[in-house]
């Protein structure tokens, strides 16, 4: 008989058994598929037709690797890089309900199919499940094995192979859903106590209708005034207990917090990787930015297709979508053209060469932002997010105002709970102009201490572009 070995996990009679493992590991959701024959650590994984599915719920890093060099399939484009995402945390649950972290596991996503594949399996310790080793694979006696990847509210991965579970699991598998529209995942929800319940208690007790001086925590936990103007963000991490932070998992259970005293606030502040900005900041300045006492500024909204008419430069997506065509033979072959983002097709269709790009009048890119740079921006991180209201009064308070707390931060008793979005929804944003870019850099040539860049991507009305960037949207009220 085949040797097995501390990472196969045989005979779960039913799906609930499965829960029980992963909730021990904080998990509040997994991904089960069920693996065809040849899936092992040699072949990949076919998970969905991109990242998006994972990005979603688990912390990934994207970057990109080397061109492809496949010649063998027919959708195959010799010379396109290939993008991948690296979990943050991927850890192998053993029998004994130990974790072992991989050493790096990924999802490669494969533009031209399209497809996204997992690999890099092995553990630090070099181990993998037997399960899906190549050798097991091509004995005689396979069993049926299925993947369970669980998420932990801050995008950590804990996976495991079921291998010939009991026909109450296997019934119980089919009758689940499909996961974000995937053909071959499914969603196995775990219940438990989880963040979301946590964090509305601490803001009904130590939030909602109060009224707080501005403060924020120093490094050693102390509480310090705050006088700047995130003042209503500080104010807010310090009220519920955290200390500020440039975490992609969220602020607290692996939620985001965003404070505001406007409708209209920031999303987030990714800064280009490509074009001149990138290249040559000084010139990108001096190019299309405005002076004023000797200081180059750059400003005013840029939405999708709009042309800017103080800096004359116009936001656009471009992509290189695939075109099938014959040649004098008849013969199909995959051509790739270049052409702007339809919202029309699936996100999945059009991620080949795809960016945001700030281009000029004749076509030059001034800046530029690459899929995986608004990926690593957009993800787990803001697949829960709770927008708290706030208004910022001055603290007349005579004994505090001597100790340098100069504002108070008055907190509403409702807030905005946002949950489930996806780089498709992001895109459909920008490209509808509902998310834009309202930059702020500054060059100065005389004093480079001055100098700053800032890309502030923004909404208008946070009550009205939620519908449009998260699958449910909730008004809490906390009292």
């Amino acid at each position: 008989m085949y040797k097995f070995n501390h990472f196969d996990h045989f005979d779960l009679p039913d799906l609930e058994s499965a829960k029980q493992l992963l909730q021990a590991h904080n998990c509040n959701i997994a991904l089960i598929k069920a693996l065809p024959k040849n899936a092992n650590d040699k072949n990949q994984v076919y998970i969905h037709s991109d990242a998006s599915l994972l990005n979603s719920i688990f912390a990934l890093e994207f970057s990109d690797r080397e061109a492809s060099t496949s010649q063998t399939k027919k959708l195959s484009k010799p010379g396109k890089k290939i993008p991948e995402a690296v979990f943050e945390s991927f850890s192998w649950l053993g029998l004994d309900g130990q974790l072992a972290k991989t050493r790096a596991c990924k999802a490669i996503v494969y533009a031209q199919y399209p497809e996204a594949r997992l690999s890099g399996f092995l553990t630090t310790d070099g181990e993998i499940p037997r399960s899906i080793s190549i050798d097991y694979t091509k004995s005689k006696e396979l069993l049926p094995r299925y993947l369970l990847i669980g998420a932990t509210k801050t995008g950590e991965a804990i996976a495991m192979i079921a291998v010939a579970p009991g026909p109450t699991f296997v019934k119980e598998f089919k009758e689940l859903e499909n996961y974000f529209g995937s053909s071959v995942c499914k969603a196995l929800i775990i219940e438990q106590e989880n963040g979301t319940k946590k964090l509305e208690a601490i803001l009904r007790t130590h939030v909602a209708e109060k009224t707080l001086i501005g403060c924020r925590f120093d490094r050693e936990g102390n509480t310090i005034p705050f006088t700047g103007t995130q003042v209503h963000g500080y104010t807010l991490e310090h009220a519920c207990g955290i200390k500020p932070n440039a975490d992609k998992n969220g602020d607290i259970f692996g939620i985001e917090l965003k404070c505001f005293t406007r409708k209209k606030l920031t999303l987030f502040t990714p800064e280009p990787d490509g074009g001149l900005y990138k290249d040559n900041f000084n010139l990108f300045m001096t190019t299309h930015g405005y002076k004023k006492d000797g200081v180059y500024r750059l400003t005013g909204l840029h939405r999708a297709y709009k042309e800017n008419p103080r800096t004359e430069l116009t936001l656009k997506i471009v992509c290189q979508h695939a075109i099938k065509k014959k040649d004098e033979t008849g013969k199909k072959h995959l051509q790739y053209e270049a052409g702007y983002y339809n919202p029309e097709i699936p996100i999945t269709k059009q991620m080949t060469d795809m960016k945001v790009v700030l281009e000029d009048r004749v076509g030059n890119i001034a800046a530029s932002w690459s899929l995986e740079r608004l990926l690593n921006c957009w993800g787990a991180k803001h697949n829960e997010v709770v927008y708290v209201p706030a208004e910022k009064i001055p603290n007349e308070d005579e004994d505090t105002l001597k100790e340098g707390y100069k504002w108070k931060i008055k907190f509403s008793n409702k807030v905005l709970w946002c949950n489930k979005t996806s780089v498709e929804k992001l895109f459909q944003a920008i490209h509808n102009g509902t998310v834009y870019l309202d930059p702020a850099p500054k060059y100065n040539p005389n004093n480079a201490k001055d100098n700053k860049r800032r890309s502030q991507w923004r909404i208008n009305d946070i009550y009205k572009a939620a519908e449009s960037l998260y699958v449910d949207v909730n008004t809490l009220t906390l009292i």
